[in-house]
């Protein structure tokens, strides 16, 4: 027996006709999302990077990195579902050839996640590099995390710990200007998504204002500037075509600004020969790292056992049935026992003090033993202050509410655990109010606390917007902490064009969204 022929009985060949009834409508939603990716891109690579946009880039790129990685190593990555095991286990085709297939399909959704974030992030930052230097950069980082992390899984190291330490390092550094660290360039929310001539910096540096001593760019004509009378003696830019002149005619040999894809022109066409310079060694390093890691990762898969497998695939098999019934609830609960088993044990305390008192402090205590929901609420700081760069800024606002929403509900474990307890609620002995607003406290003071940290350095957010978004963040995270359970036989109604509609599922969903998208248009407005 053969691993094809172990294939063929797992999942028997499907008549083409309805593969391509399964594949339309996957299809259509990558159109739509590729599409928009495809205009951010755009956008953000024929705009021009603002001073320390090479170090935001390459922060962001390596907070992407690392939850990548984590994403990963949650699901295995390589995992193999009840129905595979059997065969994995007990048959005797070898266990690599059985599980190379999936294996070649997650390098592949690595390399696309780290083309599509380079496309976010330069949205984000603008163009730092060429775009096919990002493009094929990122390609091969998202095959070395996948990689890596099927080394971890196979030599069965734990690297949580110093990944969650990496992201800290990368949050910090996004927030701490560049220059701290002796580095040239602005910080991100600086400028307020403005262009790159209103950033300010030192008098004596290259970028300074027009007409300022010491600026090679001054007004046409005075002392020191290297832009003196067009056709001046010694004017880098004299009349096009003079003998000196660096914009001599277009198309000329030596010209490093001749007509985009011309011979010696530096700033070809993207995608010309030439316009990549002196990248193609670093692509090529990249991808030399990218394909050895893999070659091991793939050599280690017939040395993953049992319990490898399975933990993967009971999180991938939860993670479907949560999409599938709309209900997160599940896979929530899955991660936090995954969490519990691997905290292993814990210290138990007498909390003395007033009851309300002691609940609220309990929220920081499970803060203590689940830090990576600090890790979020952290991470989520810089977030308004990079859309500002690369977004309009009357919609900075209403970032900055959806990102207070999500850091505020991350700190909101305890009011969802109690709301989502019958059996808590009557071993606690308080009446359900008191209960859910003293779990409320610790999440209301966290997004205080974000909202007040945000507005000091985040361009187009007031103190009214922050005040907006901690009080609609807090009102946003209560209304879906208290969310009664999802009834799945509501009213499915067929208006004949989309067919039939859950109207009555929509309408408990949008308990909680709703409301963000009203105080949403609130921002917008003020």
């Amino acid at each position: 027996m053969t691993a094809a022929a172990v294939r063929r009985r797992l999942r028997p060949p499907v008549p083409w006709r309805l593969q391509v009834a399964r594949l339309y409508a996957p299809f259509v939603n990558f159109s739509i999302v590729g599409l928009v990716g495809f205009g951010w891109a755009y956008a953000g690579l024929t705009k021009t990077s603002y001073p320390g946009g090479a170090w935001t880039a390459l922060w962001l790129s390596v907070l992407g990195a690392v939850v990548l990685m984590k994403v990963a190593l949650a699901a295995g990555p390589v995992f193999a579902g009840a129905d595979r095991m059997f065969w994995v286990l007990s048959s005797p085709v070898p266990r690599g050839a059985l599980l190379r297939p999936r294996f070649f399909w997650l390098l592949v959704v690595g390399a696309a996640v780290g083309v599509g974030w380079t496309a976010v992030v330069s949205g984000v930052v603008g163009a730092v590099v060429p775009p096919l230097v990002a493009a094929g950069v990122g390609a091969a980082c998202g095959v070395v995390v996948v990689a890596g992390a099927v080394v971890s899984q196979r030599v069965r190291v734990r690297p949580q710990g110093w990944l969650s330490g990496l992201a800290g390092l990368a949050v910090v550094a996004l927030l701490v200007p560049p220059g701290w660290f002796g580095l040239p360039g602005s910080w991100a929310g600086a400028g307020g998504g403005q262009g790159p001539a209103d950033f300010e910096v030192r008098p004596d540096s290259v970028g300074t204002r027009v007409g300022e001593p010491g600026s090679p760019v001054g007004q046409a004509g005075q002392p020191g500037s290297l832009s003196g009378l067009v056709g001046e003696p010694g004017s880098l830019t004299g009349l096009v075509g003079h003998p000196g002149s660096l914009d001599a005619l277009e198309g000329d040999l030596g010209s490093p600004v001749g007509q985009a894809g011309q011979p010696g022109s530096l700033s070809g066409l993207v995608g010309e020969p030439g316009s990549l310079g002196g990248w193609a060694g670093v692509i090529g390093a990249a991808w030399v790292v990218a394909i050895g890691l893999a070659v091991v990762a793939a050599t280690s898969l017939r040395f993953l056992r049992r319990s490898d497998l399975a933990a993967g695939g009971a999180v991938a098999g939860v993670a479907r049935v949560s999409v599938s019934w709309f209900d997160l609830a599940l896979l929530g609960a899955v991660l936090a026992e995954r969490r519990a088993r691997a905290l292993g044990r814990v210290k138990s305390v007498r909390l003395r003090g007033p009851r309300l008192v002691v609940l609220a402090w309990t929220d920081a205590l499970r803060l203590r033993r689940s830090p990576n929901a600090a890790l979020v609420w952290a991470a989520l700081l810089p977030a308004p202050a990079l859309v500002s760069v690369g977004w309009e800024g009357a919609v900075v606002p209403a970032v900055h509410l959806v990102a207070a929403f999500l850091a505020t509900d991350r700190l909101a474990a305890g009011l969802k655990f109690v709301c989502r307890s019958p059996a808590m609620r009557r071993a606690l002995g308080l009446p359900d109010r008191q209960l859910r607003l003293a779990h409320l406290v610790f999440p209301a003071a966290g997004a205080i606390l974000w909202c007040a940290v945000t507005a000091a350095f985040t361009p187009h957010v007031s103190a009214v917007n922050a005040l907006v978004s901690a009080v609609g963040a807090v009102a946003v995270v209560y209304r879906i902490a208290t969310r009664p359970p999802v009834d799945f036989g509501a009213a499915v109604i067929d208006f004949g064009v989309f067919g039939p509609t859950p109207l009555g599922l929509m309408a408990q969903f949008s308990r909680g969204p709703a409301l963000l998208a009203v105080i949403g248009l609130v921002q917008l407005a003020l």
